[in-house]
């Protein structure tokens, strides 16, 4: 009887240090965690720097220099011409409405002229 209260008792202290254990542990990396970045958001971050490493582009026609689909109409040697659109609204104080300003350039890819 008393070798079963001796043996249930080591054993209770053994999972409980263990619980303790894994409880502090799992603490510790909670907290290392808050105040470091974690392995897949540095992943992510090296990830994102290495995509926009090679930007500012000093010649667009160099990163969009691509062909698309082209049949028998387009000449070869067409690079086309691109429209690019831009318009943004503004409200200048809470009474007033919204005001919306926008362009459109077109840029001529051939003859390099806007």
């Amino acid at each position: 009887m008393i070798h079963i209260k001796k043996l249930s008792l080591c054993i209770g202290l053994v999972v409980l240090t263990i619980m303790m254990g894994g409880c502090g542990f799992m603490n510790n990396e909670n907290s290392t965690e808050n105040s470091n970045e974690t392995s897949s958001e540095k992943k992510i971050k090296q990830s994102f720097n290495k995509s926009i490493k090679m930007y500012p582009i000093k010649n667009l026609e160099d990163f969009y220099d691509k062909e698309g689909f082209r049949d028998g109409e387009f000449d070869k040697n067409d690079k086309g011409t691109w429209y690019l659109y831009s318009q943004m609204a503004i409200q200048t104080s809470a009474d007033d409405d919204l005001l919306s300003k926008g362009m459109v350039l077109r840029i001529n890819r051939n003859t390099r002229t806007t």
